[in-house]
């Protein structure tokens, strides 16, 4: 990692915003805004935080907050496999651009209504955000599906300084693989390294650039938004499984 190009991920690897995800995909199903937690059903929160960790695009977001609304009384703790996962969101007519694009207007929806509150659900990751800010990295570069707008607002709220060049967003609905194609492009490096607590977007970018050689490491995040298959599943891929404290000593090691 030390002789690569290091990319984070930003929502789980560096960011908590489980609970604002929560809340925002609640309001795109509902007329009213709410901007604190205890405004959702409980057992459908409780069954949201619990499958988070299946969301890829935010867009599939709402669909999830859809279903654990309507199961989350019956059984607030059922796990979704990856197939019953993949199944609920296929019944989807929408395209997931239209339901990302209808995520990040709620979530500016949502910011203008009460900013404080908004912030409030959202946490830097420590020790890794407080090493980061004491270390800043020259050409920090974030490839996330969050929105570009939220995530610089998040990210100088909490003091780690980016430049808006440097956050690769899904505005727009645009996907990690052709973020990273640009990032490549722009940035020319003989390697890169890219951490992500999601083992479906490694394993999308494994398959993309690695087949001819490998042009990247890909690097799984234990202590993101997590399945209890995902590091199994990250190791018999062949990536890098790293925990919160592995992985801050590798940071204040570069």
């Amino acid at each position: 990692m030390t002789n690569s190009m290091l990319i984070f991920d930003f929502d789980g690897v560096l960011l908590d915003s489980v609970r604002e995800v929560a809340v925002t995909a609640y309001n795109t199903l509902n007329p009213a805004i709410a901007t604190r937690l205890n405004q959702i059903p409980r057992a459908g929160l409780q069954s949201f935080l619990g499958n988070r960790f299946h969301v890829q695009p935010i867009g599939d977001a709402p669909v999830l907050m859809k279903w654990c609304l309507e199961i989350g009384e019956s059984d607030p703790d059922k796990l979704l496999t990856p197939r019953e996962y993949n199944e609920i969101i296929q019944q989807v007519d929408e395209p997931v651009a239209a339901r990302t694009f209808r995520f990040f207007e709620m979530r500016n929806r949502f910011k203008t209504k009460d900013i404080e509150a908004w912030m409030a659900l959202n946490a830097p990751v420590q020790p890794l955000w407080r090493i980061m800010i004491e270390n800043p990295i020259e050409n920090l570069v974030l490839l996330t599906n969050k929105n570009c707008e939220a995530t610089i607002t998040l990210s100088n709220h909490f003091g780690l300084k980016i430049s808006d060049e440097n956050v690769y967003s899904g505005d727009n609905g645009t996907t990690k693989i052709e973020n990273m194609t640009q990032i490549m492009q722009r940035f020319r490096k003989p390697a890169y390294a890219f951490i992500d607590d999601s083992v479906k977007n490694l394993r999308e970018i494994d398959e993309h650039f690695n087949q001819k050689e490998k042009a990247i490491s890909l690097i799984f995040a234990t202590w993101g938004y997590t399945g209890p298959d995902d590091a199994r599943a990250a190791r018999d891929f062949g990536y890098q499984v790293a925990s919160i404290d592995e992985f801050a000593k590798s940071m204040l090691a570069m």
